[in-house]
């Protein structure tokens, strides 16, 4: 993790811990469950995934926007303010068959390839919201780790005869310090409560190679979320 991904958590935690320790005794905790939908900025990856298979192959490898998952922790500092911990994962999947040939001297090879990719997203965000009413405002920071996973094989047949098989799997990761700023609606008091929001992450980048082929690539994970959360508030 890089030396700036450590010291923005440490930075967030900090201010949460300062913020619970100076709260006053009518502060509520509040757990939620957060569930939403992330469409991320992939362009950059699905460019490569263009270059190296789509525009080559006729496959059809694409990353799309999808579904979050988490849970969010806040305090209640005061009839207004919230200072909110949380973590959700992001998953993307795409997958193709394809079909190579070549012919040379001694006749025809043929392989029957089968590639899939998996992108997998994991964040830890520090917030500080304001709320008016039913209305409320917030922006945090937080900490994206991407990984990119490819696992692939081929049959190899020449002159319509099996010869050999091949599997591969190549990985890597990384992490990044973003930005986000939301708006939303509160539902609902205690014990349970509601929470519908729209954020949008900025800055969050990664840098991600694998090695068959030499493919450096870029995640670009700001995007625009939609999220519901739902929990129960308790002192």
């Amino acid at each position: 993790m890089r030396k700036e991904t450590v010291e923005s958590i440490i930075a967030g935690v900090l201010v949460l811990v300062l913020g619970v320790a100076s709260a006053p005794a009518r502060a509520e905790l509040s757990l939620k469950i957060l569930g939403g939908q992330y469409s991320p900025h992939l362009r950059k990856l699905n460019e490569d995934l263009d270059k190296y298979w789509n525009n080559r192959w006729d496959t059809d490898f694409e990353f799309k926007a999808g579904a979050i998952f988490g849970l969010a922790l806040g305090y209640d500092v005061g009839p207004r303010f919230e200072i909110r911990l949380e973590g959700y994962a992001f998953e993307s999947k795409t997958g193709d068959t394809y079909r190579r040939s070549w012919e040379n001297e001694l006749g025809l090879w043929e392989r029957y390839c089968n590639d899939d990719f998996k992108l997998t997203v994991t964040s830890m965000i520090v917030s500080g919201i304001y709320k008016f009413s039913l209305f409320h405002v917030g922006a945090g920071v937080g900490s994206f780790s991407s990984k990119l996973h490819w696992v692939g094989g081929y049959d190899r047949y020449f002159n319509g005869s099996w010869m050999d098989s091949h599997s591969h799997s190549e990985s890597d990761r990384d992490s990044s310090v973003g930005l986000v700023v939301l708006a939303g609606f509160s539902f609902g008091n205690k014990p349970v409560s509601l929470n519908l929001e729209a954020r949008y992450v900025m800055l969050a980048k990664s840098k991600l190679e694998v090695n068959c082929p030499n493919w450096d690539t870029e995640v670009d994970l700001s995007g625009l979320q939609l999220s519901l959360l739902a929990g129960v508030k308790f002192k």
